[in-house]
């Protein structure tokens, strides 16, 4: 399974990718790196990794399908077979071949705090304001709609009333590093298929 990973800033998802396909539990390998923003410290740790990675800005396109449009030329490119949004700050709206085999992960439990506007800290802030006793994160399908595509996996963690929102993030991200490339799996061993909207997993 060849993946293109989408970033936006330190690639902390995409070193996880990484270090699971170096360990052998990830069946997959990455074929492109593209990040939003130039400044991204995950440009540079792809590239010091050995990866293809370069930017696309969105201001240089008229509108969110021109840069959709743009990125599934460059990973058809590169011959990715999965796309992987690792933290992308902007709006993909995946087009053939890329329809229902495009990956988010966020993390919450969709659909509870996401949408426009809930990404990274934002999301545990909320939760944390909202008192929430658990949380967790979801690997979902693209759409054109901000996380409502099909639901893969959810995973949960117990919170406790001392936890901050960072203790909120790192317990949540624990759980990303297992659950993203669990789902490149399903991907891999062809488990995957959605039917009436939703993402159904078929036995191994």
């Amino acid at each position: 399974m060849k993946l293109g990973i989408l970033i936006s800033g330190g690639g902390t998802t995409f070193l996880n990718l990484h270090e699971r396909i170096a360990a052998g539990s990830l069946r997959a390998q990455i074929v492109r790196v593209l990040s939003s923003s130039r400044k991204a410290r995950g440009l540079d740790l792809a590239r010091e990794r050995g990866y293809a990675a370069d930017a696309l800005v969105r201001r240089q396109f008229a509108d969110d399908d021109a840069y959709s449009a743009a990125i599934v030329a460059d990973m058809q490119a590169h011959g990715a077979d999965l796309i992987i949004c690792a933290g992308f700050l902007k709006k993909f709206n995946p087009a053939p071949p890329y329809l229902e085999r495009t990956l988010n992960i966020h993390p919450s439990l969709i659909p509870a705090f996401c949408g426009h506007g809930y990404y990274g800290m934002k999301v545990h802030e909320a939760v944390y304001a909202r008192g929430c006793r658990v949380s967790g994160c979801t690997v979902h399908l693209v759409n054109e709609i901000y996380d409502a595509g099909p639901i893969l996996i959810q995973d949960t963690v117990q919170l406790a009333d001392g936890d901050t929102p960072e203790d909120i993030r790192r317990k949540v991200f624990e759980l990303e590093c297992e659950a993203l490339p669990r789902a490149v799996n399903l991907f891999a061993d062809g488990r995957v298929r959605v039917e009436n909207g939703r993402a159904v997993i078929s036995e191994a």
